[in-house]
């Protein structure tokens, strides 16, 4: 399996649609956003996109950690 960068900006707006949806009542919309973030997350966690985004934001956290 190829890994792919983390589809984490893409879940952040899948759940903020889903968020507005459930508020309109829009229950259609909801669950196909929420099966989003679930595929997406089980994909990401396979090909270890998730482990890689979170070494990257530790790598720009380090440099500010130290000083």
């Amino acid at each position: 399996m190829i890994a792919m960068a983390c589809r984490c900006v893409e879940r952040t707006q899948a759940i903020a649609t889903g968020a507005a949806a459930l508020a309109r009542g829009d229950l259609k919309t909801l669950a196909e956003k929420a099966a989003f973030v679930g595929r997406t997350l089980a994909e990401d966690a396979r090909s270890g996109a998730l482990r890689q985004a979170a070494q990257q934001q530790l790598a720009r956290i380090k440099p500010i950690v130290r000083r």
